[in-house]
């Protein structure tokens, strides 16, 4: 009974965290928001590396499918602005997510006891809370892994019931796969194991319905290359198969460098425990070691470590499969039961606020107070890239530093531009800054200036030259980027937009 009470306190936590404006990582914007709203509305922005033609990385009828609907109970219904579309997506999101997994514990091969514990974890973790309520194409994926996982579990069901896997099964089976596949290349690494399991169980004795996944895969993936390419409208003709591109870019290891490398063992040994926490203390059950949750989680995290590239998000899908397939025989016995609740709770309570409520919150905070209207030249330092698509500017010009022999430099910034201008120079150093603001002010003396408070302190070698007055300011911004310690001022949270005038000597 305590447990469904904290399930319940933690479902209530979810819905207060996917209304609070944090910002956990840029794709979670340009991958999926950006070009959607760019396309449906008509505004200008930031166009990522994966949407430019010459590139095609990714698949926009995939978020068509997905996004639309929301945008068009928007235009007709709700009429919201931007920030409160944005968090009309991440209700929708959770809800989803919460629902899916009830539906996929549901058929699970656990004990009643084993999935209410389960649905226990899942609910008052800070994943659900955090990523799965915003726009991550991860977060779509763990929905899409759950769908699929149900379905397999349902084929298997049909099998030992002394049938054969029904024909709508495997189209599911096979449309799924596809799906997921065009919403993210990972999505086959949480695959592979199961579908062993699957083609063991199911397929080995009834070719005909493994023909018909295949199939049902196959034409499902012509619909989607076939409206990529009417969205791509590639000038030399060929068809776009997003996940071929973005696997080719990938392969690449100069390409992924520009995004990081990390060692091998960063999954397992960094992302695995701060994505779970301490319920890793429990481990797998060996008595659901080859049930499908588990080997897609096993799957995920073999795989995927074979990638030098290893970001915490892309572990998101294994969280609920691992919460289904812990040892939990045993967390009601002693002290350890106790325990581990109470670590459990303190550390995604810590993960929620920190992620959920905070972390670079203010963008959005700020962006929204221009949405639709008119701007000057804005200079973001120091900060994640600005969502654009929340200025829902029809005129927006954004620039952004280039590297030549990995040195930063602002070539392509057009200084003519002095009005609706967005200016990403991320996180360059200040003497970029300062030519920055150089070049602008010999053509408009309207230049607004963004940063966080942690780095307040760099602007002082420009103090001399530069006036900057605080125009607006949010202290629900934490940035993590720039903390020095020890020094305090560089801990400081908050968020400024600064009016900045050249001090005439």
């Amino acid at each position: 009974m305590r447990l469904k009470t904290y399930e319940y306190i933690g479902l209530l936590i979810g819905l207060f965290i996917a209304l609070e404006p944090s910002y956990i990582h840029p794709d979670e914007h340009f991958q999926t928001l950006e070009p959607i709203l760019q396309w449906w509305s008509g505004y200008k922005g930031t166009i990522a590396w994966e949407f430019l033609p010459e590139n095609a990385s990714r698949s926009i009828t995939i978020l068509k499918l997905y996004y639309t609907p929301m945008l068009w109970l928007n235009d007709y219904l709700f009429h919201l602005k931007p920030v409160g579309l944005l968090y009309l997506y991440r209700i929708q999101n959770y809800l989803l997510y919460t629902v899916i997994a009830s539906l996929f514990l549901e058929f699970c091969e656990v004990s009643i006891t084993h999935k209410t514990k389960a649905k226990f974890f899942i609910r008052t973790s800070y994943v659900t809370w955090v990523f799965q309520s915003h726009t991550f194409s991860n977060s779509l994926e763990t929905i899409l892994l759950l769908l699929l996982l149900f379905v397999c579990q349902y084929c298997i069901y049909e099998v030992r019931s002394g049938k054969s896997p029904s024909f709508i099964t495997s189209f599911w089976i096979g449309a799924l796969i596809s799906i997921g596949i065009f919403n993210r290349m990972t999505f086959p690494a949480f695959l592979v194991l199961p579908l062993l399991s699957v083609f063991y169980h199911c397929f080995i004795s009834h070719w005909l319905p493994l023909a018909f996944s295949v199939i049902s895969a196959s034409v499902v993936s012509a619909i989607i290359i076939f409206f990529d390419t009417k969205a791509y409208n590639p000038v030399n003709g060929e068809w776009i198969i997003a996940p071929w591109n973005n696997l080719v870019y990938n392969m690449n290891v100069d390409n992924i460098a520009q995004h990081g490398l990390h060692p091998r063992y960063t999954h397992l040994l960094v992302n695995l425990p701060l994505l779970c926490g301490p319920v890793l203390i429990l481990l797998l059950s060996k008595r659901y070691i080859l049930k499908l949750p588990a080997l897609s989680a096993l799957s995920g995290v073999l795989i995927l470590s074979l990638f030098k590239h290893q970001e915490l998000r892309f572990l998101v899908p294994i969280v609920p499969a691992i919460c289904a397939s812990i040892n939990l025989e045993s967390f009601d016995t002693f002290i350890q039961g106790e325990v581990i609740l109470t670590i459990w709770f303190i550390f995604n309570i810590v993960m929620g606020l920190l992620l959920g409520v905070f972390h670079q919150a203010g963008i959005i905070s700020l962006i929204s107070q221009f949405s639709s209207h008119d701007i000057p030249v804005h200079v973001w330092w120091k900060t994640y890239s600005p969502p654009t698509w929340i200025y829902a500017n029809y005129n927006l010009t954004v620039s952004t530093t280039n590297f030549v022999d990995n040195i930063e430099y602002v070539e392509n910034v057009n200084w003519n531009v002095t009005s609706n201008h967005v200016v990403d120079l991320k996180g360059s150093d200040v003497e970029l800054l300062n030519e920055t603001l150089t070049n602008f002010i010999k053509f408009t003396d309207s230049i607004q200036l963004i940063l966080p408070n942690t780095v307040m302190e760099q602007l002082e070698p420009l103090r001399k030259e530069w006036n900057f007055t605080v125009d607006r300011e949010t202290s629900q911004h934490l940035d993590l980027d720039h903390i020095d310690f020890p020094r305090w001022k560089t801990m400081k949270p908050g968020l400024k937009l600064l009016n900045v005038s050249h001090i005439i000597s």
